[in-house]
């Protein structure tokens, strides 16, 4: 009796993991350890504590806006509005705090009217059936406008003034203000994400949303709030940008940031088709936008060509979420 030798088969045979399979799965570690090693080796002063203060704190509005994206994609949506809604945030809080309210009502203002723009995005996209897509780009056409017309004009300057000067505040004399709030945003979006029903909820409507709301699941009440959520990461970021900056240029603040974002959130693994939202892929993946930037700023390589590699990294990105 002869003894089988021959290998097994289906179920039984053992799977060889190729590279293309690994790059799948850690692409977005990938991009993160490529770019650090490469800014490390050509850029100068790279690896240095200024550099890499300063790479979270530009990273900061980025990154927020992406946390929100993130959500919103996450519903099977998608949120262009983003920068007109920072724009109009900051033009809130900057003619408010300059008019002679107080910091803090000023900047809670500035929270409520991002909000509420996030809330009509919402309503619309979720009660009225319009296409995300159409939706966000009205109010990001129509934002911009409005912001200007809440200043008046297209520059406010925050310069010496407590607003302007909790944009370089030090916890402790030694922690940017802004690496403080990444993680508490953070923290908090993980804890959304990986303990709440809520997330569940938004990720089985970015599934099937007529699944969704057959099981029960108020689509229109979740929808609405994720928008609300992106509001929300939009009001800080636009004005932790505007303290950073010493003023609010409602031509420029957040101006195109939404790309940036929507990178972010490629890079970083959640899929576009709705689904399970990936938070620390975002936070990596925004982190990956940024090194690309300092990367040609550091190198006064035109900032053309960065946009270019950006593109080149998305597309990559999306081939690997395909695989998945």
């Amino acid at each position: 009796m002869t003894e089988n030798t021959d290998p097994p088969s289906g179920h039984n045979a053992p799977k060889s993991v190729g590279v293309t399979d690994l790059f799948s799965k850690h692409g977005t570690l990938f991009f993160f350890i490529t770019l650090i090693s490469l800014n490390a080796f050509i850029t100068p002063n790279f690896i240095a504590m200024g550099t890499l203060n300063n790479t979270l704190v530009q990273v900061l509005p980025v990154m927020l806006v992406a946390l929100g994206m993130t959500m919103v994609i996450s519903s099977g949506g998608i949120d262009i509005s983003v920068g007109a809604i920072m724009a109009i945030s900051g033009a809130v809080s900057a003619r408010l705090y300059t008019s002679g309210l107080g910091l803090t009502p000023a900047l809670l203002c500035g929270v409520v009217a991002a909000c509420l723009c996030g809330f009509l995005n919402g309503i619309l996209i979720a009660r009225f059936r319009i296409q995300p897509i159409i939706v966000t780009l009205v109010v990001m056409i129509a934002g911009r406008g409005l912001a200007q017309i809440i200043t008046g004009k297209l520059f406010t300057s925050l310069l010496f003034t407590p607003f302007g000067d909790f944009g370089r505040f030090r916890v402790a004399g030694v922690i940017p203000v802004q690496i403080v709030i990444m993680i508490l945003v953070i923290t908090a979006m993980l804890f959304v994400v990986r303990k709440t029903i809520y997330a569940k909820q938004v990720e089985a409507i970015g599934d099937n949303e007529r699944a969704a709301r057959l099981v029960g699941i108020n689509t229109v009440s979740v929808t609405v709030g994720v928008y609300v959520l992106c509001g929300l990461l939009c009001a800080i970021a636009g004005n932790m940008e505007a303290a950073r900056i010493n003023g609010v240029n409602v031509g420029s603040l957040g101006l195109l940031i939404e790309l940036d974002a929507i990178a972010a959130v490629a890079i970083g693994g959640t899929s576009f088709s709705g689904g399970k939202a990936r938070i620390m892929g975002t936070v990596l993946g925004a982190i990956v936008v940024q090194l690309v930037t300092i990367m040609a700023n550091m190198n006064d390589i035109a900032f053309h060509y960065s946009l270019i590699i950006k593109a080149l990294i998305v597309v990559i990105a999306l081939w690997a979420q395909g695989r998945k």
